[in-house]
């Protein structure tokens, strides 16, 4: 688990589950395409659906970090990660959300969450790691841009909004097959 200031970062894990429910809804509500799925899709999910994804935190093949504020116990911000899909073999940054009161540079709450899927694919010794990210979503283009993110070339039609989505790689291992970035130090 990281510390930060007012913030800690720890993976999620099954007994989690109604809580990455209550979050993942919210974020369903508020800004669907961070998320990857309509309200109603969301909405519809079983018990089960909520813990498989909530066990991500526990497995090897992804992982899922939630960044809890300290005085509240309140999760502000989400993102995971899976070992690679369907457009390839490099792990995949997905899920990503931050309450909008926590986003930008000031609590650095997307800043953490990234470092921590950072550490992790590093740790897979991944030559990169990829995303993909809605065409009109500026504010989240500039956050990846700024942490080294650039497109690929690949897109896709948005599943449920109009444009697409853009695949964005970040390189994982410098040219002298040294890990580029490392998240902070985890505390036990």
């Amino acid at each position: 688990m990281m510390t930060h200031g007012d913030y800690r970062v720890r993976t999620t894990r099954e007994s989690d589950h109604l809580r990455v429910r209550a979050f993942r809804i919210e974020n369903a509500t508020e800004h669907p395409i961070s998320y990857g799925a309509s309200l109603e899709t969301t909405l519809s999910m079983s018990e089960d659906d909520w813990r498989t994804r909530a066990r991500r935190g526990e497995q090897t093949d992804a992982t899922s970090v939630v960044a809890i504020e300290r005085s509240t116990g309140r999760w502000v911000g989400m993102m995971g990660a899976q070992d690679q899909d369907a457009d390839g073999t490099d792990p995949v940054l997905n899920g990503v959300y931050v309450l909008p009161d926590y986003r930008g540079r000031t609590t650095g709450i997307a800043d953490l969450l990234l470092a921590d899927i950072l550490d992790w694919a590093s740790r897979r010794q991944a030559a990169r790691l990829r995303l993909y990210v809605y065409e009109a979503s500026s504010p989240a283009r500039r956050f990846y841009e700024r942490h080294g993110f650039t497109p690929t070339g690949r897109f896709r039609p948005h599943s449920f909004a109009p444009g697409s989505v853009l695949e964005l790689a970040r390189p994982m291992v410098s040219p002298t097959n040294q890990p580029t970035a490392r998240g902070p130090e985890r505390t036990q």
